[in-house]
């Protein structure tokens, strides 16, 4: 549950297709994220507003659907 002080990010629609595109991004460099940030992104992730529906076991699914993603090869400098 929130707690009345902390922000809320809302969007209209028409803003959906750049919230997927950050979240996308945000996927992709995961691997490089410091393990302290993965950990609140994934806490945050789990009670954020969201614009659809509640999903049961939010913070599960967000986990296991990390896990499933390939982690991208080294960039070469």
């Amino acid at each position: 549950m929130k707690k009345p002080d902390q922000y809320v990010f809302k969007y209209p629609s028409e803003d959906e297709a750049y919230v997927r595109r950050l979240g996308a991004a945000l996927l992709i460099h995961w691997a490089e994220l410091p393990e302290e940030a993965r950990v609140a992104i994934l806490a945050e992730a789990a009670v954020v507003w969201d614009r659809e529906f509640h999903i049961p076991q939010i913070s599960k699914k967000l986990e296991a659907f990390i896990r499933r993603r390939p982690v991208p090869p080294p960039k070469e400098d």
